[in-house]
């Protein structure tokens, strides 16, 4: 958990968009419509933006745990 708590501090300085994204969809439970209109963004960006953050989340998340 921590791990991944700073694994998206760290992706809120790449794409804070991207972050949003991560915590509408994974913590508050929203799907990619109530996510793409509490953002004021499309729901093409929302899927990009998760698509984007999910590998990069799994990627820093691999990294940790490897040491």
């Amino acid at each position: 958990v921590v791990m991944l708590d700073e694994a998206l501090r760290e992706l809120s300085q790449v794409d804070a968009r991207a972050s949003h994204v991560v915590e509408c969809r994974f913590f508050a439970g929203m799907d990619v419509d109530e996510t793409a209109e509490a953002l004021g963004v499309s729901t093409a960006t929302v899927k990009r933006d998760w698509r984007f953050a999910r590998a990069w989340l799994a990627e820093r998340v691999d990294e940790g745990s490897h040491g």
